[in-house]
């Protein structure tokens, strides 16, 4: 049993003990980046019904989400730049270091660029970034109507201050910022401040905006004006009464006699219903060891005996799984590299014009 009782130790023991860890922490920090970032590409989640790399961090190594992400994300560079892994096991980056540097790191100039970064703080990397992939200026959440720079010597009535001008209004003599990487998408920030209330910190288009506005005004009868909490609520009501309506066929007037199908794949809404229902709006995906998949996000009805070898679309035959394991399970039915190319179909088509795709999905439902 360790103890943690160093109160007897010199000050020279104590200095020397945290250095020594420090330097054990770092090493088994980047070997456990290593090994994350394997597994994620093994998807060695999935036989251990999780739907994701984050949740088998959550679940099973007892990181918080944070924690996770920045573990998976620093596996993908390091994967691509193994010299990520020496660099975090001596010190020379950080794990935010990684996670700040990934979505600029190309193989033209990766070396480069953690030769530059080496050793520094976050903050010195952020500028090093900031001078080297120099983005537009920040706009605000709530973003001022587009005005023509004729306009904006109008007088006060059409004033706007620089920050509130959209980027392609501003005068065309100034040079363009180099625009910078794609980064992934951020989760929109969303934080409780009171028992049943939260606070969000959202961003979106005018088109939004005005679509809003639009709530606002339809609603007027029954929300008060400036009450955008509300309106919002309601819209999100409506949607999820809707989503589930077309997803799982859910309705407070079902019908008593069912309309009949041909097609093979069609699941009825009573049958959607049923399933539903008795699998929980969760994925129904079981590990051997008994641990049942928890997520709830981006449910599929799978066949237990697939269409393709006879199975039908009865309550019996159909089972809610979350897409990760949906597609796992027809890996293990029709083989990972079956599976694989009738991806690659599918991208294929999706990048064709539409009438093209449609004549090509029906020659190979009729070749299939």
């Amino acid at each position: 049993m360790l103890s943690f009782s160093i109160a007897k130790l010199s000050d020279a023991a104590v200095l020397q003990g945290m250095k020594s860890l420090r330097v054990r922490e770092r090493s088994a920090t980047a070997l456990l980046v290593a090994y994350i970032a394997e597994a994620e590409e093994r998807r060695l989640y999935l036989p251990q019904a999780c739907d994701s790399m984050v949740t088998f961090c959550e679940r099973e190594l007892g990181l918080s989400e944070d924690e996770a992400l920045k573990r998976i994300h620093a596996g993908r560079a390091a994967r691509r730049f193994p010299e990520i892994f020496g660099m975090l096991a001596d010190g020379r980056l950080s794990m935010s270091a990684v996670n700040v540097l990934a979505p600029h790191l190309t193989k033209a100039n990766a070396d480069d660029l953690l030769a530059a970064a080496s050793r520094r703080s976050k903050p010195e990397i952020q500028r090093l970034l900031a001078a080297r992939f120099p983005k537009p200026e920040p706009l605000p959440l709530v973003l001022a109507p587009q005005v023509a720079p004729e306009r904006l010597a109008a007088g006060p009535a059409h004033a706007v201050t620089p920050e509130c001008v959209a980027p392609d209004s501003r005068p065309t003599s100034a040079p363009a910022p180099s625009p910078a990487p794609e980064r992934p998408n951020v989760h929109a920030r969303v934080r409780p401040h009171a028992t049943d209330r939260y606070t969000a910190q959202l961003a979106w288009n005018q088109a939004t905006e005005d679509e809003l506005r639009e709530c606002e005004s339809l609603l007027g009868h029954r929300i008060p004006a400036g009450r955008r909490g509300e309106v919002i609520a309601y819209a999100i009501h409506q949607l999820v009464i809707a989503l589930r309506k077309r997803k799982f066929g859910a309705t407070n007037r079902p019908a008593t006699r069912p309309r009949p199908s041909t097609r093979p794949r069609h699941i009825p809404a009573h049958v959607r219903r049923a399933v539903h229902e008795r699998d929980g709006n969760r994925c129904t995906f079981v590990s051997e060891s008994g641990q049942r998949c928890e997520s709830t996000c981006r449910l599929e009805y799978d066949h237990v005996v697939p269409i393709a070898r006879g199975g039908r679309s009865t309550v019996d035959n159909l089972r809610l799984r979350c897409q990760a394991h949906n597609q796992f399970e027809a890996e293990r039915t029709f083989g990972a590299a079956f599976m694989q190319g009738k991806r690659a179909e599918a991208r294929a088509r999706a990048a064709m014009p539409d009438g093209e795709a449609r004549s090509t999905a029906g020659i190979v439902a009729a070749a299939s």
